[in-house]
């Protein structure tokens, strides 16, 4: 991949021989339309199967999960998200199968573009952008052909193109590699809690034990401030707690007269989303490590503030397991929002093994949490320089 970086000067690209195509003139679409029952394939893929920013389908339905007219792809082909195009979904086909409808299902036309750089062309900047600008529609804005056939792109000459590509999947082939080792420590993370602190031999402990719960602050959309100031607050909702780290996109801020004492996150302290329409959502919970500025949460989540720095720990690791996950989802009330009360996560217990030899337990656990971290840490280096480098290209 070095030799391949050395001999593409991507930071002084020369595009007087670029040329300008309509997409329809890069991109074949495929509108072959299938019965689930008459397909004659194993593998379904929705949206809901492809990771944002993600080249690759991990996860797969089958056609019996569906009804109704699906498009058929092949190998080679590119699914790409039409609906709510901002989720930035576009994904390689290696199989023979049908997906979603609300999707399209492109094929690069390999006289205008290799079809190796189509997939990183897709997930440029310049291309998302102007798909999230084309969307027509309210609560769920989609693409029209129409309208993204006459679009046009500068696009590199051919002779580059395989060099362009050549590089990208090096770097992929980087990512996907440290995906595998970061899958690994995950599992083995996962198995030690289960077998080891969680125990369903030992006693109950109480999650009102463990923690006491802040309830979220509950504001009218004119309490909101467009600007953080000393005097005002940062309220997170559940869009914030994400992969068990909160991250602070898309927030909301209001006076900190608004908010009690108590409802402010202290470090230690645990961010928890109660309310949701997605069942996988309600109870993901990440710690707060603490910010400059100050933080509290929405009413559709609460806080967990840990009755000790050791029962934070505990939690730490708890709040990551399958026990815990099986735990909310039987306790979840609500039809089409999916709810928890305070008083469901007080009465939240599992069987636990709090014995002498527990702290070596938590140090064992810390060390492979920290592990994760480096290896989620090189993940988002790594998937950074790829954006950037299909960036300077496109």
């Amino acid at each position: 991949m070095e030799v391949a970086m050395q001999n593409l000067d991507l930071k002084n690209i020369d595009k007087t021989t670029w040329q300008t195509f309509r997409f329809e003139e890069i991109a074949e679409k495929i509108s072959k339309t299938v019965k689930p029952d008459e397909a004659d394939v194993d593998i379904y893929v929705g949206l809901e199967h492809i990771d944002a920013n993600d080249l690759h389908i991990k996860r797969f339905g089958v056609p019996s999960d569906v009804k109704g007219g699906k498009l058929r792809c092949y190998p080679g082909d590119v699914i790409f998200g039409k609906r709510r195009a901002y989720q930035r979904k576009a994904a390689i086909v290696d199989f023979d199968g049908i997906c979603s409808a609300h999707a399209f299902v492109f094929r690069a036309i390999s006289e205008v573009i290799e079809p190796e750089l189509f997939p990183f062309f897709l997930h440029s900047d310049q291309f998302m952008h102007r798909m999230v600008d084309i969307s027509v529609g309210g609560l769920s804005p989609t693409i029209n052909w129409g309208d993204l056939k006459n679009q046009e792109f500068l696009l590199p000459p051919k002779d580059q193109q395989k060099q362009m590509a050549e590089l990208l999947w090096a770097m992929d082939d980087v990512i996907e590699k440290e995906k595998e080792v970061l899958k690994k420590l995950e599992e083995n993370y996962i198995s030690t809690i289960e077998k080891r602190l969680i125990n369903k031999d030992s006693n109950k402990v109480y999650f009102s034990e463990l923690l006491d719960v802040i309830r979220g602050v509950n504001f009218k959309p004119e309490d909101l401030l467009e600007n953080y100031t000393e005097d005002s607050c940062i309220i997170l909702r559940s869009n914030n707690i994400f992969k068990s780290e909160i991250n602070y996109n898309d927030i909301r801020i209001l006076s900190i007269s608004k908010v009690k004492d108590l409802q402010i996150l202290r470090e230690g302290d645990f961010a928890i989303c109660m309310s949701n329409g997605s069942k996988e959502l309600v109870g993901k919970a990440a710690q707060f490590n603490g910010a400059d500025e100050v933080v509290s949460i929405g009413s559709f989540c609460a806080g967990l503030r840990p009755k000790s720095k050791k029962n934070g720990t505990i939690l730490k690791h708890l709040l990551h397991s399958l026990s815990y996950r099986y735990a909310i989802k039987r306790i979840l009330s609500g039809s089409a929002i999916n709810n928890l009360k305070p008083s469901d996560i007080e009465e939240l217990f599992l069987r636990m093994n709090i014995d002498n030899n527990l702290n070596d337990l938590l140090n064992q656990l810390n060390s492979m949490s920290d592990n994760k971290s480096i290896i989620e840490s090189k993940i988002n280096s790594s998937q950074a320089l790829q954006k950037s480098l299909i960036n300077q290209i496109f």
